[in-house]
């Protein structure tokens, strides 16, 4: 299988302002620092799965909407699981 991409869209930002939160105090209810968060909204950081539903908990918003891959890698994701498999078994 070929690399991962580190693409994730982030709605953290808009979460966290319809919330009325500050990035620090945020950080401060999901135990993470400031710069923390701001890395996540600016998507230079995709938080651990235990972040992310902390964040999801905290923002009121399923984690699904929080955090999103690109369109077309969703899209080849589901393409090759859609796709008839070949022989082979699997390990």
């Amino acid at each position: 299988m070929g690399r991962l991409s580190a693409d994730v869209r982030s709605d953290v930002a808009t979460a966290r302002r319809r919330a009325g939160l500050t990035q620090r105090r945020l950080g401060e209810l999901v135990g993470v620092s400031r710069q923390t968060v701001v890395e996540i909204e600016a998507g230079g950081y995709n938080p651990s799965t235990a972040v992310a539903l902390r964040l999801a908990v905290v923002l009121d918003t399923p984690v699904e909407q929080l955090f999103a891959l690109p369109t077309a890698e969703a899209d080849g994701i589901r393409a090759r699981r859609d796709a008839p498999q070949t022989g082979g078994r699997d390990a």
